[in-house]
């Protein structure tokens, strides 16, 4: 009997700490991590309990959630350029090399010019291009009064080599180099000059140039001076040192007035005057071999002529209701270039043809001209067909400077002007 209480009483007592166990249930910890005394997120807590979402993370983060991704290399003043250190050594994937060429025996004896190796540079760029110097392969070019510094494939040192013996061989040897502009109103002179002149080829539009003997040029020389449309504009010897330019220039001013503005002075405005160089002007820039058979010549030429000025009034501020206009000129302009290279035999002449253009205002005419009625009537400005000759004429014997006049007695003096 007492057997049987007992374990009435034991069975009772068992069955309400289930139901305890059952009505308050103890959470589980978080898979794989242990309980910390100060991370709330790893403590035990009620399944029914609501969870803070400061410590809600992703499955995927076993562990702290990284950091923000790293921002660009961005300096202080907001630009994203990088600027590295760059290598130790230069590259030569090409098989560049480097070397130094010694430019004194020339350069020590050009006198007129402060800079006698930009000269040498500007050759070497007009035979190899620029973008050798500036794209892949890398390559460096540099130039001192006394040393040129080159980096570079073997193939380019070799044109480099070439242009740079041809002034070092030379010794900065004075050249003496005619050069001759006249015009002819017509263009029919080739009627009788084209079984003298051979055809040379030209880049710029409107140009044409041709060889021919000096014995040839001689002739048709002689011919056009008996044209009653004949002028020459300019004949000079330049004396030259070899691969250096020199500029013969004809300019003359032409003021105008180019606007009005408004002031606080009486008449309470100021006329605007500008001024336009109108002329001709041609640079020449010969390179000779060391024994002189070939010239190799670079020639810039330009002509800036003034057809007529357009006259436009404008109103202007006056001081009563009364309207006072004042005129403003705009300058009507005819303007051509020519910028080419040439290449021929130094016992030849070379001739270029700049088509019918604007025309110099002076010059002398070798025939004599009878007026005639065209002559009395109000035209525009004159066109002719514009004709240089070229002429190499040896080894100066005196120092290089100013263009010499040729001694002939229809030498132009042009004081600056046509």
């Amino acid at each position: 009997m007492l057997r049987g209480s007992l374990l009435s009483i034991l069975l009772v007592a068992l069955t309400t700490h289930v139901a305890t166990a059952q009505s308050e249930p103890r959470p589980m910890p978080v898979s794989g991590s242990t309980t910390t005394g100060s991370d709330t997120s790893l403590q035990w807590r009620n399944p029914g309990a609501a969870v803070p979402s400061s410590t809600v993370r992703p499955a995927a983060y076993a562990s702290d959630p990284p950091t923000s991704p790293p921002a660009e290399n961005v300096s202080k003043s907001g630009s994203l350029l990088k600027v590295t250190s760059g290598l130790k050594e230069l590259p030569n994937g090409a098989g560049q090399v480097w070397r130094d060429y010694d430019l004194t025996p020339y350069t020590s004896r050009v006198t007129t010019t402060a800079k006698p190796e930009q000269a040498i540079i500007d050759w070497i760029l007009r035979e190899t291009g620029t973008d050798v110097w500036f794209g892949d392969p890398l390559g460096m070019l540099s130039a001192n009064k006394s040393t040129l510094r080159v980096y570079h494939t073997p193939e380019m040192q070799e044109v480099v080599t070439d242009v740079v013996t041809k002034f070092v061989d030379s010794q900065a040897e004075v050249k003496k180099l005619g050069v001759r502009l006249v015009t002819v109103k017509s263009p029919n002179w080739r009627r009788l000059a084209y079984r003298m002149m051979q055809p040379v080829s030209v880049k710029t539009p409107g140009i044409e140039a041709w060889l021919m003997s000096k014995e040839n040029a001689a002739v048709l020389l002689s011919e056009l001076r008996q044209r009653s449309d004949f002028q020459e504009h300019h004949a000079a010897d330049l004396l030259i040192h070899n691969g250096q330019s020199s500029t013969i220039s004809m300019l003359q001013p032409r003021s105008f007035v180019r606007g009005v503005r408004a002031t606080q002075t009486s008449p309470g405005y100021e006329l605007q005057t500008d001024q336009i160089e109108e002329g001709f002007s041609m640079e020449v820039s010969p390179l000779l071999t060391p024994d002189d058979r070939m010239i190799d010549s670079v020639l810039k030429c330009s002509v800036d002529q003034i057809e007529k000025f357009v006259t436009v009034d404008v109103d202007v501020p006056t001081a009563g209701t009364q309207r006072q206009a004042v005129d403003i000129q705009i300058p009507q302009m005819v303007s051509w270039r020519l910028h080419e290279r040439f290449r021929w035999p130094s016992d030849q002449v070379l001739l270029i043809s700049c088509g019918v253009v604007a025309r110099p205002q002076s010059g002398i005419s070798s025939a004599a001209q009878i007026p005639s009625l065209s002559s009395f009537i109000p035209t525009g400005p004159p066109r002719a067909d514009g004709l240089m000759f070229v002429e190499f004429k040896g080894a100066a014997k005196t120092g290089a400077g100013a263009p010499v006049p040729t001694a002939q007695p229809n030498a132009v003096d042009s004081r600056g002007r046509y």
